[in-house]
Protein backbone atom coordinates (compact mmCIF):
# COMPACT_ATOMS: atom_id res chain seq x y z
CA UNK A 1 0.00 0.00 0.00
CA UNK A 2 1.42 3.52 -1.08
CA UNK A 3 2.06 5.95 1.72
CA UNK A 4 1.03 9.54 0.17
CA UNK A 5 2.40 11.05 3.12
CA UNK A 6 6.10 9.43 2.09
CA UNK A 7 5.85 10.49 -1.19
CA UNK A 8 7.95 13.86 -2.51
CA UNK A 9 6.89 15.99 -5.12
CA UNK A 10 8.18 14.05 -8.35
CA UNK A 11 6.43 10.68 -7.36
CA UNK A 12 3.16 13.12 -6.62
CA UNK A 13 3.50 13.83 -10.34
CA UNK A 14 4.28 10.77 -11.59
CA UNK A 15 1.08 9.14 -10.14
CA UNK A 16 -0.66 12.20 -12.08
CA UNK A 17 0.28 11.27 -14.95
CA UNK A 18 -0.09 7.55 -14.33
CA UNK A 19 -3.67 8.43 -13.22
CA UNK A 20 -4.22 10.76 -16.45
CA UNK A 21 -3.51 7.58 -18.83
CA UNK A 22 -5.77 5.15 -16.62
CA UNK A 23 -8.87 8.00 -16.72
CA UNK A 24 -8.74 8.38 -20.18
CA UNK A 25 -8.40 4.63 -21.07
CA UNK A 26 -11.03 4.00 -18.62
CA UNK A 27 -13.53 6.94 -20.01
CA UNK A 28 -12.61 5.82 -23.75
CA UNK A 29 -12.57 2.59 -23.86
CA UNK A 30 -15.46 -0.55 -25.11
CA UNK A 31 -16.60 -1.72 -22.16
CA UNK A 32 -15.31 0.74 -19.21
CA UNK A 33 -17.12 3.55 -21.16
CA UNK A 34 -20.82 2.19 -20.88
CA UNK A 35 -23.23 5.42 -19.72
CA UNK A 36 -24.73 2.50 -17.27
CA UNK A 37 -21.39 2.73 -15.42
CA UNK A 38 -21.34 5.40 -13.17
CA UNK A 39 -18.71 8.37 -13.25
CA UNK A 40 -17.44 8.06 -9.76
CA UNK A 41 -17.02 3.78 -10.49
CA UNK A 42 -14.97 5.01 -13.18
CA UNK A 43 -12.99 6.89 -11.32
CA UNK A 44 -12.34 4.60 -8.45
CA UNK A 45 -11.47 1.86 -10.96
CA UNK A 46 -8.82 4.20 -12.45
CA UNK A 47 -7.15 5.06 -8.95
CA UNK A 48 -7.38 1.71 -7.96
CA UNK A 49 -5.26 0.50 -11.31
CA UNK A 50 -2.81 3.63 -10.88
CA UNK A 51 -1.67 2.04 -7.38
CA UNK A 52 -1.69 -1.50 -8.46
CA UNK A 53 1.19 -0.18 -11.26
CA UNK A 54 2.45 2.81 -9.17
CA UNK A 55 5.65 1.15 -8.20
CA UNK A 56 6.51 -0.98 -11.16
CA UNK A 57 5.80 2.59 -13.30
CA UNK A 58 7.39 4.95 -10.97
CA UNK A 59 11.30 3.93 -11.11
CA UNK A 60 13.92 5.70 -10.65
CA UNK A 61 15.36 5.98 -14.26
CA UNK A 62 11.15 7.42 -14.94
CA UNK A 63 11.67 9.73 -11.91
CA UNK A 64 14.98 10.92 -12.89
CA UNK A 65 13.29 11.90 -16.48
CA UNK A 66 10.23 13.30 -14.98
CA UNK A 67 12.82 16.00 -13.23
CA UNK A 68 14.33 16.88 -15.98
CA UNK A 69 11.16 17.76 -17.66
CA UNK A 70 9.75 19.35 -14.96
CA UNK A 71 9.01 22.79 -16.90
CA UNK A 72 6.96 20.55 -19.37
CA UNK A 73 4.37 18.91 -17.05
CA UNK A 74 1.78 20.05 -19.34
CA UNK A 75 3.44 18.85 -22.57
CA UNK A 76 3.54 15.70 -20.71
CA UNK A 77 0.14 15.67 -19.15
CA UNK A 78 -0.82 16.21 -23.06
CA UNK A 79 1.05 12.90 -24.01
CA UNK A 80 -0.64 10.80 -21.47
CA UNK A 81 -4.13 11.83 -22.15
CA UNK A 82 -3.69 11.29 -25.93
CA UNK A 83 -2.33 7.76 -25.12
CA UNK A 84 -4.97 6.47 -23.23
CA UNK A 85 -7.32 8.16 -25.36
CA UNK A 86 -6.43 6.50 -28.62
CA UNK A 87 -5.44 3.19 -26.63
CA UNK A 88 -9.28 3.37 -25.45
CA UNK A 89 -10.81 4.20 -29.14
CA UNK A 90 -8.67 1.57 -30.56
CA UNK A 91 -10.84 -1.18 -28.22
CA UNK A 92 -14.18 0.39 -29.20
CA UNK A 93 -13.31 -0.50 -33.13
CA UNK A 94 -14.64 -3.93 -32.22
CA UNK A 95 -17.78 -2.88 -31.44
CA UNK A 96 -17.82 0.01 -34.28
CA UNK A 97 -18.31 -3.13 -36.47
CA UNK A 98 -20.68 -4.37 -35.24
CA UNK A 99 -22.94 -1.73 -34.84
CA UNK A 100 -22.25 -1.34 -38.85
CA UNK A 101 -23.20 -4.52 -39.31
CA UNK A 102 -26.62 -4.24 -37.23
CA UNK A 103 -27.01 -0.89 -39.38
CA UNK A 104 -26.70 -2.91 -42.77
CA UNK A 105 -29.03 -5.89 -41.30
CA UNK A 106 -31.67 -3.35 -39.65
CA UNK A 107 -31.89 -1.64 -43.12
CA UNK A 108 -32.08 -4.53 -45.14
CA UNK A 109 -35.39 -5.74 -43.07
CA UNK A 110 -37.05 -2.61 -42.90
CA UNK A 111 -36.52 -1.45 -38.78
CA UNK A 112 -34.53 1.42 -39.87
CA UNK A 113 -36.41 3.79 -38.31
CA UNK A 114 -37.14 1.38 -34.99
CA UNK A 115 -34.80 3.60 -32.71
CA UNK A 116 -33.18 2.79 -28.93
CA UNK A 117 -30.61 3.97 -26.91
CA UNK A 118 -27.63 1.96 -27.02
CA UNK A 119 -26.33 1.80 -23.81
CA UNK A 120 -22.47 0.49 -24.21
CA UNK A 121 -21.72 3.13 -27.56
CA UNK A 122 -23.93 6.08 -25.69
CA UNK A 123 -25.82 6.44 -29.24
CA UNK A 124 -29.20 5.98 -30.91
CA UNK A 125 -29.40 3.03 -32.62
CA UNK A 126 -31.99 0.24 -33.86
CA UNK A 127 -33.03 -3.08 -32.62
CA UNK A 128 -30.82 -5.20 -34.99
CA UNK A 129 -27.87 -2.88 -33.90
CA UNK A 130 -28.44 -3.12 -29.87
CA UNK A 131 -29.12 -7.31 -30.80
CA UNK A 132 -25.48 -7.78 -32.00
CA UNK A 133 -23.62 -5.58 -29.96
CA UNK A 134 -25.37 -6.85 -26.82
CA UNK A 135 -24.56 -10.34 -28.30
CA UNK A 136 -20.49 -9.29 -29.31
CA UNK A 137 -20.26 -7.93 -25.95
CA UNK A 138 -21.45 -10.90 -23.71
CA UNK A 139 -18.87 -12.96 -25.96
CA UNK A 140 -16.39 -9.84 -25.43
CA UNK A 141 -16.89 -10.84 -21.58
CA UNK A 142 -17.03 -14.34 -21.97
CA UNK A 143 -13.77 -14.61 -23.62
CA UNK A 144 -11.81 -12.41 -21.20
CA UNK A 145 -11.94 -9.44 -24.07
CA UNK A 146 -11.82 -6.87 -20.76
CA UNK A 147 -8.97 -8.46 -19.11
CA UNK A 148 -6.76 -8.58 -22.41
CA UNK A 149 -7.70 -4.56 -22.31
CA UNK A 150 -6.21 -4.14 -18.80
CA UNK A 151 -3.18 -6.21 -19.51
CA UNK A 152 -2.54 -4.35 -22.96
CA UNK A 153 -2.64 -1.17 -20.61
CA UNK A 154 -0.34 -1.98 -18.43
CA UNK A 155 1.93 -3.01 -20.80
CA UNK A 156 1.79 0.66 -22.79
CA UNK A 157 3.62 1.80 -19.58
CA UNK A 158 6.98 -0.52 -20.32
CA UNK A 159 6.09 0.02 -24.21
CA UNK A 160 5.41 3.85 -24.32
CA UNK A 161 7.29 4.94 -20.63
CA UNK A 162 5.90 7.98 -18.68
CA UNK A 163 7.90 11.40 -18.63
CA UNK A 164 9.06 11.58 -22.25
CA UNK A 165 8.01 13.95 -24.89
CA UNK A 166 8.05 12.23 -27.72
CA UNK A 167 4.88 10.96 -29.43
CA UNK A 168 4.82 9.28 -32.91
CA UNK A 169 1.66 10.60 -35.22
CA UNK A 170 2.47 8.63 -37.80
CA UNK A 171 1.21 6.05 -36.46
CA UNK A 172 -2.96 7.58 -36.73
CA UNK A 173 -2.24 7.26 -40.23
CA UNK A 174 -1.54 3.65 -40.45
CA UNK A 175 -4.33 2.68 -37.82
CA UNK A 176 -6.64 4.86 -39.77
CA UNK A 177 -5.76 2.63 -43.10
CA UNK A 178 -6.26 -0.40 -40.45
CA UNK A 179 -9.49 0.37 -39.70
CA UNK A 180 -11.12 -0.60 -43.22
CA UNK A 181 -10.64 -4.39 -42.12
CA UNK A 182 -13.02 -3.55 -38.95
CA UNK A 183 -15.63 -2.75 -41.26
CA UNK A 184 -15.03 -5.60 -43.95
CA UNK A 185 -15.55 -8.22 -40.68
CA UNK A 186 -19.00 -6.15 -40.10
CA UNK A 187 -20.10 -6.51 -43.78
CA UNK A 188 -19.30 -10.09 -43.27
CA UNK A 189 -21.67 -10.52 -40.49
CA UNK A 190 -24.39 -9.35 -42.01
CA UNK A 191 -23.53 -10.60 -45.80
CA UNK A 192 -25.91 -13.69 -44.84
CA UNK A 193 -28.63 -10.97 -44.53
CA UNK A 194 -27.61 -8.95 -47.25
CA UNK A 195 -27.20 -11.83 -49.86
CA UNK A 196 -30.66 -13.70 -48.80
CA UNK A 197 -32.38 -10.00 -49.30
CA UNK A 198 -31.30 -9.89 -52.54
CA UNK A 199 -32.31 -13.11 -53.58
CA UNK A 200 -36.03 -12.12 -52.32
CA UNK A 201 -35.93 -8.77 -53.68
CA UNK A 202 -35.19 -10.35 -57.03
CA UNK A 203 -38.02 -13.17 -56.62
CA UNK A 204 -40.64 -10.77 -55.30
CA UNK A 205 -39.82 -8.73 -58.40
CA UNK A 206 -40.05 -11.83 -60.85
CA UNK A 207 -44.15 -12.81 -58.82
CA UNK A 208 -45.01 -8.78 -60.13
CA UNK A 209 -44.32 -8.93 -63.44
CA UNK A 210 -45.59 -12.71 -63.44
CA UNK A 211 -48.95 -11.52 -61.29
CA UNK A 212 -49.39 -7.84 -61.76
CA UNK A 213 -52.44 -8.14 -59.03
CA UNK A 214 -50.33 -8.87 -56.06
CA UNK A 215 -50.02 -6.02 -53.71
CA UNK A 216 -45.99 -6.30 -53.31
CA UNK A 217 -45.41 -3.28 -50.99
CA UNK A 218 -47.78 -4.51 -48.72
CA UNK A 219 -46.82 -8.25 -49.09
CA UNK A 220 -42.92 -7.79 -49.56
CA UNK A 221 -42.58 -5.97 -46.04
CA UNK A 222 -43.77 -9.20 -43.94
CA UNK A 223 -41.55 -11.58 -46.04
CA UNK A 224 -38.57 -9.91 -46.10
CA UNK A 225 -38.72 -9.54 -42.17
CA UNK A 226 -40.14 -13.32 -41.40
CA UNK A 227 -36.76 -14.52 -43.77
CA UNK A 228 -34.60 -12.22 -42.64
CA UNK A 229 -35.16 -13.34 -39.15
CA UNK A 230 -34.64 -16.83 -39.95
CA UNK A 231 -31.34 -16.17 -42.00
CA UNK A 232 -30.52 -14.49 -38.69
CA UNK A 233 -31.59 -17.81 -37.02
CA UNK A 234 -29.35 -20.52 -39.12
CA UNK A 235 -26.61 -18.23 -39.41
CA UNK A 236 -25.93 -17.48 -34.93
CA UNK A 237 -23.14 -20.09 -35.08
CA UNK A 238 -21.45 -18.61 -37.71
CA UNK A 239 -22.12 -14.71 -36.48
CA UNK A 240 -19.83 -16.22 -33.00
CA UNK A 241 -17.38 -17.31 -35.28
CA UNK A 242 -17.32 -13.71 -37.05
CA UNK A 243 -17.29 -12.12 -33.82
CA UNK A 244 -14.50 -14.10 -32.07
CA UNK A 245 -12.00 -13.34 -35.20
CA UNK A 246 -13.43 -9.21 -34.71
CA UNK A 247 -11.93 -9.58 -30.86
CA UNK A 248 -8.93 -11.18 -31.99
CA UNK A 249 -8.09 -8.87 -34.90
CA UNK A 250 -9.06 -5.95 -32.29
CA UNK A 251 -6.35 -7.17 -29.41
CA UNK A 252 -3.72 -7.91 -32.25
CA UNK A 253 -4.19 -4.44 -33.63
CA UNK A 254 -4.12 -2.26 -30.44
CA UNK A 255 -0.90 -4.40 -29.72
CA UNK A 256 0.53 -3.06 -32.95
CA UNK A 257 -0.65 0.34 -32.28
CA UNK A 258 0.64 0.14 -28.75
CA UNK A 259 4.00 -0.37 -30.19
CA UNK A 260 3.78 2.17 -32.77
CA UNK A 261 3.07 5.33 -30.28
Amino acid sequence: MINFSELNEIQILMFGLILLRMTAFIVSSAVFSSPSISVALKVLFSVVLTLTVFKSVATSDALVRLHDLENNLLMLAARELAIGLCLGFVTRLYFFGLSMAGELVSVSLGLGQAQMFNPMMGSMGNAMEQFYVLIGTLIYLILNGHHMLIQGLVQSFSVTPVALLQFHFESFAEMTLKAQSFFIVGIKIAAPVLIAMIIIQVGIALVSRAVPQINVLVTSASITSLIGFVVIFISLPLLVMQMTGLMDLTHVEFFKFLKTL
